[in-house]
């Protein structure tokens, strides 16, 4: 395929060869320069961003001080410390309440079953 194009008063007429490989070559090119101009307009608005306002650089970003993270640590540790706290509590009841899973098993199995002596060989 080809594109004519006819330019100005002088009329020269230009032709321009579209075969796949100019198509590709054109898509990579495009495609490339895109990418580009992403990368700038990236890095140029977080570098305005972060002149102008730290405050939403932070937010946007996930970047936060070295005094919040302390704060969010403190936090975290004491809430660390709470359930280590309560971890014995928890075992107790959790051993306790196997005992009762063994008592009520005791209780739900028939005698029969119990005194029956367990035959292996069908």
């Amino acid at each position: 395929m080809q594109l004519i194009w006819i330019s100005g008063s002088t009329s020269t007429m230009k032709q321009i060869k579209i075969t796949g490989r100019t198509m590709i070559k054109l898509a990579i090119l495009s495609f490339s320069l895109f990418i580009l101009i992403g990368i700038g307009i990236h890095f140029l608005g977080f570098r305005v961003a972060v002149r102008f306002s730290p405050e939403m650089t932070k937010e946007m970003g996930g970047v936060i001080t070295r005094k919040e993270l302390d704060e969010i640590e403190a936090t975290y540790r004491d809430k660390l410390q709470t359930l280590q706290r309560q971890l014995p509590l928890i075992e107790s009841k959790t051993s306790s309440l196997g005992k009762l899973k063994d008592q009520f098993s005791e209780l739900a199995t028939p005698t029969t079953i119990k005194t029956k002596p367990q035959n292996l060989d069908n």
